[in-house]
């Protein structure tokens, strides 16, 4: 028996001592990849990596060129894309610390499932990047751009992407296991923000960004992507992606404005936001209830409307109850009419709570979802109407 423990505690040393380092690689062999890029080719796909440019980490921007280098190669499918890379970079790509993958338009409404499944089958890929979608755009066209402010382009769209969803509402992250659920389940359908391009010179290069002002191409996220199962079927616009952030609790803060009457404007800051989302029968017909409870502080206020007032409080209150609730109906709306996909997740939710239903609405549950009765109940409470209550340049009569 003594002999037996020795012999599974040496193993058991053995193994510690020699795993962590069989699939090591010096740091100077590696060329780091931070985004990549897919777009469809008629003979399969096309491959980016903005890969880092090493001596931009230590050096001057001003003396070694671009921050990034971007390869391409085109395969009949990713992975020998990918090996391809090889062929022009003389150091392995490694995705350890890849931030976002861009879909082109073109690719994404093809469908994405392929691609799903080799990030996910891949070792060296973890789960914490995110998606989008290029809107009317190729992958290519978004990763060659370089970014002002931030000196690594696939790093801004990481963080442009996760300060518009925290502080506005108008997109949303997706990673790679929330993406695989939503395409695997049958009462959710998947969203993937859109990234598009503005251009205040048509004739920008990609250092003009890096230079100039106000000049230049600019990426900003657009709008979000519907998917029906692996397929990009169309665009939720703005407000419409607000809608489906309210009503799926997804905002931490983000403004939002109420007309008073012609002349005041009261402009709120949402400061917190809980939803609930139940489901109930009637007749064996299910019925979705969301129930929003929401803290906002005053943050502007344009007019002689005096918010100092408890009823002026109240009617300021009502009144951005009632446009957040016609913004989530508008979102409502447009997923059961125009695109005929639950992004909410009601079906879910209808799963959990009557299985046995659910079995009766799934074989059909697209055109179930359409004529679902979805109630709203939406409550806001002032927390704060700001350091000063009156307005500032009113004179008392």
């Amino acid at each position: 028996m003594e002999k037996n423990t020795k012999l599974i505690a040496f193993f058991w040393l053995f193994s510690i001592l020699c795993s962590g380092c069989w699939s090591s690689h010096e740091i100077n062999t590696l060329g780091i990849s931070i985004a990549t890029g897919i777009d469809l080719t008629e003979g399969g796909y096309t491959i980016y990596h903005q890969v880092l440019n090493p001596k931009a980490i230590t050096g001057n921007v001003e003396t070694i060129g671009t921050p990034v280098f971007l390869f391409t190669q085109q395969g009949d499918n990713l992975f020998s894309a990918i090996r391809k890379i090889s062929l022009e970079s003389p150091r392995k790509i490694y995705n350890a610390h890849l931030r976002m993958i861009i879909f082109g338009e073109d690719m994404a409404r093809n469908g994405i499932k392929d691609a799903i499944d080799f990030y996910m089958r891949d070792y060296e890929f973890r789960t914490d990047f995110y998606f989008a979608v290029a809107r009317n755009k190729t992958a290519k066209e978004v990763l060659e751009l370089l970014t002002p402010l931030e000196f690594n382009p696939g790093i801004k769209m990481y963080e442009s992407l996760k300060n518009a969803q925290n502080l506005t509402g108008l997109t949303k992250e997706v990673n790679i296991i929330e993406l695989t659920q939503l395409i695997l389940a049958d009462g959710s359908n998947p969203v993937l923000p859109g990234i598009d391009i503005v251009s205040e010179k048509p004739d920008s290069d990609n250092m003009d960004a890096m230079t100039t002002v106000n000049e230049g191409k600019r990426l900003f996220y657009n709008g979000l992507g519907v998917f029906n199962e692996d397929k990009l079927i169309g665009w939720l616009s703005g407000e419409e992606t607000l809608g489906l952030n309210y009503i799926l609790g997804d905002i931490k803060k983000c403004p939002e404005y109420v007309y008073y009457n012609e002349t005041d404007q009261i402009t709120f800051d949402i400061c917190q936001l809980h939803s609930k989302i139940s489901a109930v029968s009637r007749d064996e017909k299910p019925e979705i209830h969301v129930k929003i409870n929401i803290d906002a502080n005053i943050a502007a206020m344009e007019g002689d409307l005096d918010i100092s007032k408890k009823e002026n409080q109240t009617i300021a209150a009502q009144l951005l109850e009632s446009k957040i609730q016609q913004i989530c109906q508008n979102a409502v709306r447009r997923a059961q009419h125009d695109f005929r996909c639950d992004i909410f997740g009601f079906g879910e939710i209808i799963y959990r709570k009557y299985p046995d239903l659910w079995k009766k609405l799934k074989t059909n549950w697209s055109n179930e979802f359409s004529n679902i009765f979805v109630d709203f109940h939406i409550t806001v409470e002032l927390k704060q109407p700001g350091q000063i209550t009156k307005p500032m340049f009113r004179k008392e009569k």
